[in-house]
């Protein structure tokens, strides 16, 4: 059998829908439940800022109050949103760590690379279009409320992307890398760990990086921000990616009770 065809790479494809799209839809309805909350949290303290007592004109006080709303939501969403990016990446196989399901996933007549490469490929797209869709559904909704109160029609989009908007390649590169950096390695984790993936995964995340922090000396991510340290992010994603898929590759029919090994 080929690592790759097309044909069937294609139908892998399509299983991964008909047997993913629901977890993925309630997924993105409780994303879009948890941007509500945000602008909900927002008002309630926004609306009843002290720091715009200084504002006479009601017309002025409202805008300022919106726009102050949408920009503190703006902020939460984008951290939620990664945050759900994280989780879909450590979940990815979550639906086969039962015995039953592993063996009906193993018996799949396609080679392990289309089955990786399908999966993920299914997770990267379904999630971002979720996590973005929801966003702009709540965030309609934010202003159809906004309506009924009689206070301005901002949208908090504007925000949204323009903290996702890329200023200059270089800081798009450095931000990226970290990004996928970090996806990578909860892909691996997703991989490894058979129970508590998320979990599991940011605990290990946590401690290895107080282990580096501890001997370099660094306090925050950014200070690894350079040209060199890019090509440290872009091994890593390399090494965790294919780890996870060295991984894949064998696993077994009966495991470890808590990895995949």
């Amino acid at each position: 059998m080929k690592n790759l065809n097309i044909t069937r790479f294609g139908r892998v494809l399509k299983l991964d829908f008909v047997e993913g799209y629901k977890p993925m839809l309630w997924g993105a309805l409780c994303m879009m439940l948890l941007y509500l909350f945000f602008f909900w949290f927002a008002h309630n303290i926004g609306m009843h800022d002290s720091r715009f007592d200084y504002i006479h004109d009601p017309d002025a006080l409202k805008m300022m109050r919106v726009n102050t709303i949408c920009e503190a939501v703006s902020v939460f969403c984008s951290i939620a949103m990664f945050i759900y990016f994280l989780i879909a990446a450590s979940t990815l196989y979550r639906g086969e760590q039962k015995k039953q399901q592993r063996i009906a996933w193993l018996m799949l007549p396609a080679s392990n690379l289309e089955k990786f490469t399908s999966r993920w490929i299914y997770l990267l797209v379904f999630s971002l279009v979720g996590g973005l869709l929801s966003f702009f559904v709540a965030d309609l909704i934010h202003m159809i409320y906004l309506w009924m109160i009689d206070y301005p029609m901002v949208a908090a989009t504007d925000d949204f992307l323009g903290i996702l908007r890329i200023y200059s390649w270089k800081n798009a590169l450095e931000t990226c890398s970290i990004y996928i950096c970090i996806h990578s390695f909860f892909l691996l984790g997703g991989v490894f760990f058979k129970k508590f993936h998320f979990i599991a995964t940011t605990a290990v995340m946590v401690l290895g990086l107080s282990i580096v922090f501890s001997v370099t000396n660094a306090f925050h991510l950014y200070v690894f921000l350079n040209p060199i340290d890019v090509f440290i992010y872009i091994g890593l994603i390399v090494l965790f990616t294919w780890l996870a898929y060295f991984l894949f590759c064998r696993w077994q029919v009966i495991t470890h009770k808590f990895a995949n090994v």
